[in-house]
């Protein structure tokens, strides 16, 4: 019986310590548990805020693509531009002077001396070429000029236009129906 005894009283023993020692370890684990969680969820927000972060930035990255290849293309298309609605320098004060009195033969009105300056300095690899014209007619066919100037090819701005008498203009014979105009204009030349 004293055999049975102790032996009882070691396993009860033994069972109080493991007994102390999943307690301890209970404490341990709730002790540490809370901290764990808060950061683990920290850690799942932060993945979350990084994700979306990488998603914006692929969308900023695809977007920057795009504006990358339009301004690979964008030399190209400055220089159809150029060619297409702009004349050269070297044969701009031979072929602007043609092309304004066609536009005028064609609208049918007459027009006097034209008097033209050039910018010095060019602003964008343009020259900007001032043009004063002075033309008279019928109002429709003044206005026929000014629709084909805003039509062109070439590449005209008008900044200006003061209308006078046809009596002071270039000649008398526009009679009663006649405007005088002198018309300011812009264009360009490129080198």
């Amino acid at each position: 019986m004293k055999f049975k005894s102790r032996r009882r009283r070691q396993q009860l023993l033994f069972a109080g310590v493991l007994a102390v020692a999943g307690v301890i370890n209970l404490l341990f684990f709730l002790i540490l548990h809370r901290p764990a969680r808060s950061e683990y969820l920290q850690l799942q927000s932060a993945i979350e805020r990084q994700q979306s972060e990488i998603e914006t930035r692929r969308r900023e990255v695809s977007r920057l693509d795009e504006i990358s290849a339009q301004l690979e293309t964008s030399q190209q298309d400055r220089g159809e531009l150029f060619t297409s609605h702009f004349v050269k320098r070297d044969v701009g004060f031979s072929r602007i002077p043609n092309e304004l009195e066609k536009l005028a033969q064609a609208a049918g009105v007459r027009k006097s001396v034209v008097n033209y300056s050039m910018a010095p300095v060019p602003q964008y690899g343009l020259y900007s070429v001032g043009i004063r014209i002075p033309v008279e007619g019928e109002y429709a066919n003044i206005a026929n000029f000014i629709k084909s100037l805003e039509t062109s090819e070439t590449f005209f701005i008008i900044d200006s236009i003061d209308v006078r008498s046809s009596a002071t203009g270039i000649g008398s014979a526009a009679g009663a129906g006649g405007v005088a105009l002198s018309l300011s204009l812009e264009t360009f030349l490129y080198q």
